[in-house]
């Protein structure tokens, strides 16, 4: 599989076409940057987008999903089925452990609440890739302060779920927010004491930390 990235949006947003090299599908995972450049590399390389994979209905991840679907009005659209967004847009809704496909590759939809209510990861497994969306940044995890949002949710994501992953697997998160813009899950638990705690409740003190040092 091939992956580009492409970044923008309202705050240093990512945005990915994941490619299949034989058959030319591809699948644009969060549509939050400005889509000329995206529209001229799948133009460019004669892919043809067949999916939408949104990671979560927070507004700057689903800013440019009218104007995707516009351009592209056979691909479908895939959001977790327990989310609250409501759209002209038909979508398919995704629950934990579904399948999609990309070409010849699987992609493994991961239902991991926290950030957001219907925030959902996408694993392909034998490439080693997890497009984690605002659920697992480069160096810590999305922060849990707006409405729908959960603490205690996103602790079990992470700890119970994501980090259970291959070690190896890459992370591909939402936004370029760390050093770099991918990251191990090897390197991301050694470099971070989001994802050393032991507890929740440390995993609350390392949050609480991080937003009070935001204040500052």
């Amino acid at each position: 599989m091939k992956i580009k990235s492409f970044q923008g949006g309202y705050d240093k947003n990512l945005c990915y076409v994941l490619s299949c090299e034989s058959t030319k599908l591809c699948a644009l995972v969060d549509p939050s940057v400005e889509i000329l450049p995206v529209i001229e590399y799948i133009e460019n390389n004669n892919l043809v987008l067949d999916k939408i994979l949104v990671t979560h209905t927070h507004h700057d991840h689903i800013r440019y999903l009218d104007d995707v679907v516009n351009q592209y009005p056979l691909s479908k659209v895939y959001i977790s089925e327990n989310t609250p967004f409501k759209s002209a847009i038909p979508f398919k809704g995704l629950s934990h452990n579904d399948v999609i496909m990309v070409g010849e590759y699987m992609v493994l939809a991961l239902f991991t609440p926290g950030h957001y209510i219907d925030s959902i990861c996408f694993w392909i497994k034998n490439q080693d890739m997890l497009f984690t969306g605002d659920t697992i940044f480069v160096g810590r995890t999305g922060r849990t302060i707006s409405s729908r949002s959960s603490i205690s949710d996103l602790y079990s994501s992470v700890y119970d779920i994501l980090l259970k992953l291959p070690p190896k697997t890459i992370i591909y998160p939402g936004h370029h927010y760390g050093f770099s813009k991918s990251i191990s899950i090897k390197e991301n638990i050694s470099i971070s004491d989001f994802f050393q705690c032991k507890s929740l409740n440390e995993f609350k003190i390392v949050m609480d930390n991080y937003e009070n040092n935001r204040k500052k």
